[in-house]
């Protein structure tokens, strides 16, 4: 039986602004189950980085696959195995939250009843049942980033990239939306997660990617990734 390729693999990422080098060849693989802490001060490269494996940036140099996938020759595959959250999540403020919903699972290719089992379940999850009819353009932050993080959840995709996931939520919805992601994680999903909240990646993230300015950069692993964390804040 074949085994399936990893969620994500980025081998000799660069990227520069104006000769400025910004990523100075990231390398690394997030494996299936995996949560992958992306750290770094302001403007070391965690936005060029996570905006690179969304396709929302073009790299100078360097691949990225996901689930086997090219991420800039093959946007239609990858899309249908990748979930994104921006840390200023992009919503079509003239649909409703179903309507918006529904999008989101034509553009995924999931069946309407399937689809709409999935959002009726994740809507209730975050406390955003009651909002199914809210133009997007009417919701308040938070409930921006309910609906953006069920959008991205909602086709079940085996690689999450999350910017801020938990910013301006209340605190049963993180709880709830964390509790879901160990059961995606526990079934396969990988997590590529950025936040300003270093003590909880410390305790929830078994890896982290250390980004720093001048585009130097390393991997944290095993035990001594706590401590590291610790020092780097």
């Amino acid at each position: 039986m074949n085994t399936p390729p990893p969620p994500l693999v980025v081998e000799g990422l660069r990227k520069s602004y104006r000769r400025r080098a910004v990523l100075g060849g990231v390398s690394f693989v997030v494996r299936p189950g995996e949560a992958l802490a992306v750290i770094g001060a302001n403007g070391a490269g965690k936005s060029t980085l996570l905006g690179c494996l969304s396709g929302d940036r073009l790299p100078d140099a360097g691949t990225v696959r996901i689930c086997g996938a090219d991420a800039f020759a093959e946007p239609t595959t990858v899309a249908r195995c990748l979930g994104v959250v921006p840390e200023q999540p992009f919503l079509y403020g003239e649909l409703t939250v179903a309507e918006m919903l529904d999008f989101v699972r034509q553009a995924r290719d999931l069946p309407a009843d399937e689809g709409a089992r999935e959002a009726e379940r994740l809507l209730a999850l975050l406390g955003l049942h009651a909002a199914q009819d809210v133009l997007c353009r009417e919701l308040s932050q938070g409930m921006g980033r309910k609906l953006a993080l069920i959008c991205a959840l909602l086709h079940r995709p085996r690689l999450l990239v999350l910017d801020e996931a938990l910013n301006g939520l209340d605190q049963t919805s993180a709880q709830r939306l964390i509790a879901e992601l160990d059961a995606r994680r526990a079934q396969g999903a990988a997590v590529l997660l950025s936040s300003h909240d270093l003590a909880f990646m410390a305790r929830w993230c078994q890896r982290g990617l250390l980004l720093a300015p001048g585009a130097a950069w390393r991997l944290l692993d095993g035990d001594a990734w706590p401590n590291e964390l610790r020092v780097e804040s």
